[in-house]
């Protein structure tokens, strides 16, 4: 299997918060995954009892992961003042496209709400970024940075690399350093749950200053290519509500909504991180297959 995980070398906590993903296949790349990353976005009411279907759902993924070759775990105690007291516990699988993921979400004494979304974090920073991101990840051949600084250099405009899918077609995330934020069917509900309708009220991704949105996508999965499109390396969550693309840190970003759940309560999120020599055609092909009630 050419995939594996590693955790980066650090002294601080702020290392332990990430894992680098490698593919045997694609050399000289490694990439960035954040499991924990500023606050939540938060709205609606927050559910009293209930969902034991999901709870025991939840148990037979655990059980289903935790067999799972070469599986690593990662447990986080999420205590920080801004969010519900709740336990995350990350299951990642290599594969031979990329890696499987399935996220845990446990309650304690306090629920969530019915919008409870949280930011992922994947970091394809390049040759060019900053030196402390490159033990985290350093992805020349999906880092934008790196090729708008090959194209300023030569006085080129600046291309993409980022891309979403919506209206049944693979459309380009804009080439800027602008926060840029597309909301999915899901996103586009919570937003406007939360500004009564009034989608103009909503001028940020918090915590980000000015925010860009983009029209609405059709699913929660993005993508970066190489140059030549020839490999692509995605992400997708369920219960994704919208999806970012956010520099100087060469990211792109799922929030992903883990309400409602009730006190003492747990829900399992499947992710996936695709990571292959295919084009984005293959590659929606290949998501398809392995999330068809998305489609």
């Amino acid at each position: 299997m050419p995939t594996s995980v590693s955790q980066p070398e650090g002294k601080t906590d702020f290392i332990t918060q990430f894992v680098s993903l490698h593919n045997t296949s694609h050399p000289g790349n490694h990439i960035g995954y954040r499991f924990f990353e500023h606050t939540p976005i938060v709205h609606g009411h927050v559910p009293q009892s209930g969902m034991q279907p999901q709870t025991a759902q939840a148990d037979s993924l655990e059980k289903e992961f935790a067999s799972l070759p070469g599986i690593v775990l990662r447990r986080f105690e999420v205590t920080d003042k801004a969010w519900v007291p709740q336990t995350w516990t990350f299951y990642i699988a290599p594969a031979d496209d990329g890696f499987d993921m399935l996220w845990i979400v446990s309650t304690g004494d306090a629920g969530l709400n019915d919008y409870y979304a949280a930011q992922q974090c994947f970091r394809m920073s390049g040759t060019t970024n900053d030196e402390w991101r490159k033990n985290i990840a350093e992805a020349p051949a999906f880092s934008e940075f790196d090729l708008w600084a090959a194209q300023e250099s030569q006085r080129k405009p600046r291309t993409t690399l980022s891309y979403v899918r919506r209206d049944n077609s693979w459309q380009p995330l804009p080439p800027i350093d602008q926060h840029v934020a597309c909301r999915t069917p899901l996103g586009t509900a919570m937003d406007s749950a939360r500004s009564d309708g009034d989608l103009t009220k909503i001028t940020a991704l918090e915590p980000y200053g000015p925010t860009l949105f983009e029209p609405p996508v059709d699913s929660g999965l993005v993508t970066r290519t190489d140059l030549d499109g020839t490999w692509v390396c995605a992400l997708y969550w369920e219960n994704t509500t919208h999806v970012t693309n956010h520099h100087p840190a060469d990211c792109l970003h799922s929030v992903v909504n883990l309400g409602p759940l009730p006190p003492n309560g747990k829900r399992a999120l499947r992710g996936r991180i695709y990571w292959m020599e295919a084009s984005k055609d293959e590659l929606l092909s290949q998501w398809r297959k392995e999330f068809p009630q998305r489609v």
